[in-house]
């Protein structure tokens, strides 16, 4: 479970070759089109390829699988590589299901599930997009500000202890201010712990359901994503697994 917690703690929450910083946009423009794009997303889906490098163990597990996200908090993470696996939650619920293992892992989560809040099973890093400066402290991202196709590399840092996360590192499209298929605000994430282990996330064919000003054609089809999609019902075969959540120091 070990590789696991270090993919979950991607889920939470995810670099290149850099350029010298000689941009138009400042730190708190790019933030801030973060922010008001994706207020304004209600429900997406797309996919994604996960990277998760143990350097204690010298160990690389890569991973692809699929998400769907609908505001606020319920999501669905399903990888088909390297192994069957599903993380579904309703925002108050996080069930983990390993097919391979017969074994399901469940989490009651808090009400209030700020990234921020120690002791806590840290939040999506989705669902903190809307409001960065909650519960991080935000900074170009070292030790590079931009890739190496110009976009831009912000470092989030907790404001309060969370277990599993030293800082986590944004890829953001350098054109996020003038092109409209930027929307979704998100290239990659790259979680990085306090031992030097990484997560790396990319995300791909992201597909804007529905926004909030009723702009998108396909809101109709995020109508029809009932709240069961979010609910998890343990096969009768498997073990099932209630851990304690492990508080920040």
């Amino acid at each position: 479970m070990v590789m696991n917690r270090l993919m979950f703690a991607a889920l939470i929450c995810l670099v290149l070759p850099g350029t010298s910083r000689s941009w138009a946009l400042t730190l708190d423009d790019v933030v801030a089109k973060i922010e008001s794009n994706y207020k304004n997303i209600a429900a997406f889906k797309g996919s994604f390829k996960q990277k998760a490098t143990l350097k204690t163990l010298n160990k690389v597990q890569e991973g692809l699988g699929t998400l769907l996200y609908k505001k606020p908090n319920k999501f669905k993470w399903q990888y088909t590589k390297p192994t069957e696996q599903e993380i579904t939650s309703d925002g108050k619920t996080l069930w983990i299901y390993l097919p391979e293992n017969k074994q399901v892992y469940i989490y009651e989560l808090a009400d209030n599930q700020g990234i921020g809040n120690e002791g806590q099973i840290p939040g999506n890093i989705l669902s903190n997009l809307g409001d960065l400066g909650k519960d991080f402290n935000v900074k170009w991202g070292t030790p590079l500000e931009r890739d190496a196709q110009g976009n831009y590399i912000i470092e989030l840092v907790p404001k309060n202890p969370v277990a599993n996360i030293h800082d986590i590192l944004l890829v953001i499209p350098r054109d996020i201010t003038t092109n409209p298929s930027s929307a979704f605000p998100v290239i990659a994430s790259t979680v990085r712990d306090a031992y030097g282990n990484t997560t790396n996330i990319e995300f791909t064919n992201i597909e804007i359901l529905e926004t909030l000003d009723g702009t998108v054609k396909a809101k109709k089809k995020a109508r029809g994503l009932p709240d069961s999609i979010f609910t998890y019902t343990p096969p009768a075969d498997v073990e099932i697994i209630k851990p304690t959540l492990t508080r920040s120091k």
